[in-house]
């Protein structure tokens, strides 16, 4: 998988795509993932991010839920997919009306803990060229669901440990999700395939519809997603 420099890397996971929102006491949990792989086919005008294991490129992060549901973490260490267990991450997202350096940006997403139970949603937002290849994309997401598979137990399970109950979450929920990646050399904005570039991923999810200023390129850019 195609990876940035020491700089860039060490930037990304502190979080350069952030969620610059207030987070009141009522929010309902928060993930983060580094080192998903991102794929674009030119032809469908689909981009899509999952989680993969591969040396210094394998995808690592959690899901936490605040601390009215039990402050707990799932955690998805390096290495996690592939390695017995269910847990993925998978983030499908349809590109359309490319002008300039920005398009829309619609699809969905799904997370995956260790036995099968999902975190899932639909996802609509705005995609940007930033300088030095850099493309984010800035999101809502609808129909957030936390959904109790056949196989699963009823407690979201991180691969690595950690879990937190979801039975309680049934409610459709709402949020927002910021993606951020560096196109290869030679590779402008979705105007041709590329394969095996690290994407990174933050979202937020709250009970209802809210008002999220997502942070872009540019300054210092601080992500906000916290645990409680």
């Amino acid at each position: 998988m195609e990876k940035e420099g020491p700089m860039v890397q060490k930037v990304l996971c502190a979080g350069l795509v952030g969620l610059a929102a207030s987070v009141s006491n009522a929010d309902i949990a928060s993930f983060g993932f580094t080192d998903l792989n991102g794929s674009f086919d030119a032809t469908s005008m689909v981009f899509t991010a999952v989680a993969f294991t591969g040396g210094e490129g394998s995808t690592a992060g959690d899901v936490t839920r605040f601390a009215e549901g039990g402050g707990s973490t799932a955690n998805f260490d390096s290495g996690f997919f592939g390695g017995g267990s269910l847990a993925n991450v998978e983030i499908f997202i349809e590109v359309s009306n490319v002008l300039g350096g920005m398009a829309d940006g619609a699809g969905s997403f799904v997370i995956t803990d260790a036995d099968g139970d999902t975190i899932s949603g639909d996802i609509s937002g705005t995609w940007f060229a930033g300088s030095m290849g850099f493309v984010f994309m800035n999101g809502d997401t609808t129909n957030v669901l936390f959904s109790r598979n056949s196989i699963g137990n009823g407690n979201f399970d991180g691969p690595s440990g950690g879990s937190f109950d979801i039975d309680s979450l049934v409610d459709t929920y709402f949020g927002a999700l910021s993606l951020l990646l560096r196109t290869p050399s030679g590779v402008g904005f979705f105007n041709a395939d590329f394969t095996e570039v690290s994407t990174q991923a933050d979202g937020l999810i709250v009970p209802g519809p809210a008002s999220l200023a997502l942070a872009g390129l540019g300054g210092v850019l601080v992500g906000v997603r916290r645990r409680r």
